[in-house]
């Protein structure tokens, strides 16, 4: 009588993004998301302290400004 409806789902279309858990914006209090491209001032960094250091780049993701995090 009445048939199963099953739902796909497309796993290639599921993006996780990485969020920095306790640290928020300054600007807005929104989510920061760990972006891929580096910023100049994150390589001049890290050439500068020999790879001792690794900087990370953040972006919030309602307002876009950026921040970077050495670690």
């Amino acid at each position: 009588m009445f048939g199963f409806a099953m739902g796909l789902l497309d796993l290639d279309k599921i993006i996780i993004k990485r969020t920095i858990l306790g640290i928020r914006c300054s600007a807005c209090g929104g989510n920061l998301v760990l972006t891929h491209k580096q910023s100049i001032a994150g390589r001049v960094l890290k050439l500068a302290s020999f790879g001792t250091l690794s900087p990370k780049n953040y972006e919030c993701e309602s307002c876009r400004k950026k921040y970077l995090l050495l670690e």
